[in-house]
């Protein structure tokens, strides 16, 4: 099955976009995250990404209608395109992982097995197949959307070509902070920085106090298969003022006619009422 059909099928399903990351880019990554722990034969990994509109965020952005934004792409799907993998006569696997932080939620059911449940990280897989970056305040960029993407995974063992990491930058870190500058909390540390390097990209990362984020009345959402995941922070103050500082510096490929901030900005501390 040649990639440019794969891309096609996934066009026709509703994808935006799709990259290939050989399983050899997972090297690093531990057994209860990795895709191997859920298919032992898999040659690739397809990362995936549907926009999310950014009429979404508008009701957020003005304090008048709360949306969420989901990180992750509908399961119907990916099902739809691992049954296309499928039809050629490849397996294909659709994940959609649970919250890292539950593992281990389960026993082993053998010796040497890894307890479920693996979560394989949707953020690592869409950089190891070049569709984005892990932004400053650790949220995933697409060059296209910004954080305005909602991501999905196959694992199959159809060997496709791997894409290549994206070369350029879309975030500025730390000679932007726009994201630092908009949290009330003070939840996301400039001074607090981790280099990430997957499949050879490198990206400077802020400390992120999640317990603060949990807190946030700015539109935070807790995790649905956890209350200690990740939140999802795709509508909240940081993630809003990043899209706007990346628009405003046209450094997206999606254009719009009007700007995405059109008056100051809001935020709510803690106990504001």
């Amino acid at each position: 099955m040649k990639k440019a059909k794969l891309k096609e099928l996934a066009e026709r399903i509703g994808f935006d976009v799709l990259g290939a990351a050989s399983i050899n880019g997972f090297s690093n990554v531990a057994p209860e995250r990795h895709p191997l722990s859920i298919f032992p034969d898999a040659k690739t990994v397809i990362a995936l990404g549907c926009e999310v509109p950014r009429g979404s965020f508008r009701g957020i952005e003005e304090g008048t209608l709360w949306m969420r934004a989901g990180r992750q792409v509908p399961p119907k799907y990916t099902y739809e395109l691992a049954r296309c993998i499928e039809d050629e006569g490849w397996e294909a696997v659709p994940v959609s992982p649970l919250a890292p932080e539950r593992w281990p939620d389960g026993v082993s059911v053998a010796p040497g097995k890894v307890a479920p449940n693996v979560s394989p990280s949707l953020e690592y897989a869409a950089v190891a197949a070049g569709l984005g970056e892990i932004g400053f305040c650790r949220v995933f960029l697409s060059p296209i959307y910004g954080p305005r993407i909602a991501l999905g995974m196959i694992i199959t063992d159809a060997p496709f070509e791997p894409d290549e990491p994206l070369e350029e930058s879309v975030c500025k870190g730390l000679d932007c902070q726009a994201c630092v500058e908009a949290c009330p909390l003070d939840a996301i540390d400039p001074y607090n920085t981790e280099e990430v390097v997957i499949s050879g990209k490198e990206m400077l990362c802020a400390h992120v106090n999640y317990d603060a984020c949990r807190l946030c009345p700015n539109g935070v959402y807790l995790d649905e298969s956890s209350l200690q995941g990740t939140p999802n922070r795709l509508t909240a103050a940081c993630v809003r003022s990043c899209i706007a500082r990346l628009e405003e510096h046209n450094k997206l490929k999606k254009r719009y006619k009007t700007n995405f901030r059109i008056r100051a900005a809001w935020s709510l501390g803690i106990f504001d009422k």
